[in-house]
């Protein structure tokens, strides 16, 4: 038994003829490359904002968080002193209020307070005359807490107080 196997080149080019390549692999993977690039461009210069933005949501939110305890220990520390104009008494009255808020962490806070109503009221929001039935003598201030935080941010925070106050108080 005889059998004849025949050899079939892979490629058809002769053995003597010169080699030409014509470069479209490495075409390809450049264009691949340079839009990687461009992507990984992209993905940092988003990631970049995002930083930025969460950033300034931490100032926000840590410059209210200030402006807020500075409001609360202002108000807890003038409680039973909420009187019309207590603000206005000297420096040496012990009925004075009190402005200083307690410590902060990574920042600062002024407090203001302001008296902005002194009168009758009657259910919680109608305003009504001495002697009427169901009339309650109360003084209303705005409480304003500017905090100021070491990165740069400023929250302004304002709250309302309104206290029964003794009949005939309001002058």
């Amino acid at each position: 038994m005889n059998t004849v196997s025949a050899f079939i080149p892979v490629s058809s080019r002769r053995a003597g003829a010169p080699h030409r390549q014509r470069g479209a692999v490495l075409v390809v993977g450049l264009i691949m490359l340079a839009v990687m690039s461009l992507l990984v461009i992209s993905m940092i210069r988003t990631s970049i904002l995002e930083l930025r933005i969460g950033g300034a949501n931490q100032v926000a939110l840590e410059t209210f968080a200030n402006a807020e305890v500075a409001i609360t220990g202002v108000v807890t520390a003038n409680s039973g002193r909420w009187a019309p104009r207590f603000t206005t008494l000297p420096l040496t009255s012990p009925a004075r209020a009190v402005l200083t808020p307690p410590t902060l962490v990574g920042g600062t806070a002024t407090v203001t307070i302001e008296q902005i109503a002194c009168g009758y009221v009657a259910d919680g929001s109608s305003l009504c005359a001495a002697g009427v039935a169901n009339c309650v003598p109360k003084a209303s201030f705005n409480v304003t807490a500017v905090a100021t935080s070491v990165l740069g941010g400023t929250q302004r925070v304002t709250q309302g107080v309104e206290v029964n106050i003794p009949p005939n108080s309001c002058i």
